[in-house]
């Protein structure tokens, strides 16, 4: 299975802000039809209200919201910052990875999110995708398994 789709992929990106991040990684999603252009709203919305819970991770931010907030379609994106930026987490803070995540059925966001962290707990996983200058290398990371 294909965790990450390559065109949901960017490196480099700059975010003044965690809203910015938010919003920068969602634009993959929209373009390919994923997610509306409500979905990052959403997400932003709700991590206002709940506190900065979607950084799961040491560095690591997963911006995800439900069919009704403008999932459309099963995807995962990833968006490397340029510049780590701080989401108010201060256990994980700062975020480096911004993961999207789209889905429409629980047996897929529950495969999904295992897959991920499965992924997640290699060794330096991080540093590796953040030292990536290509997006296959990104993609040999997360789905050459």
């Amino acid at each position: 299975m294909q965790l990450l789709d390559p065109k949901l992929i960017q490196l480099d990106i700059l975010a003044s802000d965690w809203q910015s991040a938010i919003k920068k990684s969602a634009e993959p999603l929209i373009k390919e039809g994923v997610v509306t252009n409500n979905y990052p709203k959403s997400v932003i919305e709700m991590a206002e209200k709940n506190g900065p819970y979607i950084v799961i991770a040491p560095q690591i931010a997963l911006s995800h919201a439900s069919i009704t907030d403008g999932a459309i379609k099963n995807g995962l994106g990833l968006t490397v910052l340029s510049n780590p930026v701080k989401f108010g987490n201060k256990a994980n803070d700062p975020v480096r990875l911004v993961f999207t995540l789209s889905s429409i059925g629980d047996d897929v966001h529950l495969k999904q999110m295992s897959d991920l962290v499965s992924v997640l707990q290699e060794p330096k996983i991080v540093d590796k995708v953040v030292r990536s200058r290509t997006i296959n290398e990104i993609t040999q990371l997360f789905n050459g398994r």
